[in-house]
């Protein structure tokens, strides 16, 4: 793997964009694999994910970024962020936006599933990672990274193993507190 730290923390990247380019593309396939599980049609597409997310790395960047394995994390909790809005904004749209409620009587309309469950999963991943910080992170990667166990397992420097272990334990949780909230 190439060291992308070196790149961040570089002062300037002149004779560098070889480096550059690998961090784009890495960033790119994992908005790609998140965008996948996203409707259709809206207006983010993976592209625009990744570069709203590295407007917001560059303004959240600490001094010195440790290693790839924080980059990354920032990185996945940014279009986390990002995804949680988007979805917001949506499902408020979908709301009225404030305007007044017209009954809509006989119509069959379908309903923003994909939204509230990612909403749901927002916010009990909060409470997950209160309880359980790595299974949280292993969640955030994973869903709203879209990294495959692999990559999470060379990420946080564990076993592969324990990572599909995390996850199984952790979707079994995020279902359940889910839920309750119903």
């Amino acid at each position: 793997m190439p060291d992308y730290t070196r790149w961040l923390n570089a002062s300037t990247n002149s004779g560098e964009d070889d480096l550059f380019a690998g961090l784009y593309t890495e960033l790119k396939k994992i908005a790609g694999g998140r965008m996948a599980l996203e409707r259709q049609g809206g207006t983010l597409d993976a592209t625009a994910l990744v570069h709203e997310a590295w407007l917001r790395l560059q303004k959240s960047a600490p001094e010195k970024w440790r290693d790839r394995k924080q980059f990354f994390a920032a990185a996945a909790e940014a279009m986390r962020r990002i995804l949680v809005e988007s979805a917001r904004r949506r499902l408020a749209a979908k709301r009225g936006a404030g305007e007044d409620a017209v009954p809509l009587d006989g119509l069959d309309l379908p309903s923003p599933v994909a939204d509230e469950r990612l909403l749901g999963i927002h916010e009990v991943l909060d409470q997950l990672a209160l309880e359980d910080e790595l299974k949280a992170h292993i969640v955030k990667l994973r869903f709203f990274g879209g990294m495959n166990h692999d990559e999470i397992a060379a990420l946080l420097e564990i076993s592969e193993k324990t990572v599909r272990r995390h996850w199984s334990l952790a979707k079994i949780w995020l279902y359940r507190a889910m839920k309750k909230e119903d």
